[in-house]
């Protein structure tokens, strides 16, 4: 009975342990100017901030160029566009990045250019994202 067990226990943390990493893969959203963006939907759990869902996005420099990569952030939250105006600055994100660096978001902090709110892990909230996306994007040599 206690190999029964220890088994059926081994077997439920590999199935988590694969089903995490499923959700834990960085998808390229865009590549531009020898500028790569990927996303990846992650469950996030820390003390300063309610459990939640988000999109963190990641930015790599594949050049010998230091530079500087801006964006506009539109958000869908219940298939309703959130941002009207996306060229207002309100939305408007940047990072600054020496050659071949990689910088991004993390749940430590989920908040800023580098995330963005999903929807909430621990409670039932009636607003979720259903899309989003980095329009004009611009890549800078600085």
């Amino acid at each position: 009975m206690k190999s029964i067990l220890t088994s059926l226990a081994i077997i439920f943390s590999q199935i988590m342990a694969f089903s995490q990493d499923e959700t834990q893969t960085w998808k390229l959203y865009k590549s531009i100017d020898g500028v790569e963006i990927y996303t990846m939907e992650s469950d996030c759990r820390t003390d300063n901030a309610p459990a939640q869902k988000g999109i963190i996005i990641k930015v790599v420099n594949t050049t010998g160029d230091k530079l500087k990569v801006e964006w506009d952030l539109s958000v869908w939250y219940n298939n309703e566009k959130q941002v009207r105006n996306v060229k207002d600055g309100e939305n408007h994100y940047s990072v600054q990045l020496d050659p071949n660096q990689i910088t991004q978001g993390s749940c430590e902090v989920p908040y800023g250019a580098l995330y963005i709110f999903k929807d909430f892990i621990t409670y039932v909230s009636p607003t979720k994202l259903t899309d989003f996306s980095l329009d004009n994007i611009r890549i800078t040599k600085i």
